[in-house]
């Protein structure tokens, strides 16, 4: 299974790496683990552009569900007017898990290339790659690469707190049934998914931080170039939602 996982996943990604740092960064590792995040990124883009739609399309669907959970207390009707909500938004609520299980494959083989960091052994190094002459670990003069960056792991941990709060639905204001003055409590599946949302935008941020700082400058890096793209396509994705 390792080898059918390094086969498939690691070792392209790991000489790819490779090859930017021979051909393209002339050596400089940081500005080649850039590279290597934004393609892989763009490679993943229709996957993730999926994902991001599903989760923004259920955003807008939160009111009606609610209603429709409000105007049909039989469950088989409940079930039967969601999945026709569903079907008019053209989207369903396992597509985002779907893509995102898709993904994990890449995103940890293209995490463990940099937290394995270029060792050069003739292991994972294809054949038609040849081997960088030259490495230059120093990214823009004062960041080493292969040790820790306090800088990188604080921008690591912003960065995930603003795609974070970007992800987040808003949270609607309590309703108040007016025939009894009496506040509507919330359910104990919406206190688990406010918990949850919690813990997304405030707690992961502060985990990837604190792991970005213990691995290396790489794995930061990392962290921060793909946090930052995936917030420009959120940003761009709702906007090409909002226009149409």
């Amino acid at each position: 299974m390792q080898a059918l996982w390094n086969t498939i996943f690691y070792q392209p990604i790991y000489n790819i790496l490779i090859f930017i740092v021979n051909n393209v960064t002339f050596g400089d590792v940081g500005f080649a683990i850039i590279i290597v995040t934004i393609l892989v990124k763009f490679i993943l883009y229709p996957l993730t552009k999926k994902s991001i739609k599903s989760q923004i399309l259920m955003k807008r669907m939160e009111p009606e569900i609610k209603q429709i959970k409000k105007d049909y207390p039989n469950k088989e009707e409940q079930a039967k007017k969601t999945f026709e909500l569903y079907k008019k938004y053209d989207t369903n609520p396992f597509s985002g898990c779907l893509v995102v299980l898709i993904q994990l494959p890449v995103i940890f083989a293209l995490y463990y290339v940099f937290y394995k960091g270029l060792s050069l052994d003739a292991g994972p190094i294809y054949s038609f790659i040849a081997k960088p002459a030259i490495i230059h670990t120093n990214f823009l003069g004062f960041i080493e690469i292969n040790g820790k960056s306090i800088l990188l792991a604080v921008l690591a941990g912003i960065t995930q707190f603003l795609q974070g709060y970007l992800a987040s639905p808003i949270q609607p204001k309590v309703e108040v049934i007016k025939a009894s003055d009496i506040e509507e409590k919330k359910s104990f599946q919406d206190e688990i998914a406010g918990s949850m949302q919690m813990n997304i935008k405030y707690i992961l941020p502060l985990f990837i931080a604190f792991i970005s700082w213990k691995i290396s400058a790489a794995v930061a890096l990392y962290f921060v170039i793909s946090n930052i793209f995936t917030i420009v396509q959120e940003w761009y994705i709702r906007r090409t939602l909002e226009n149409k």
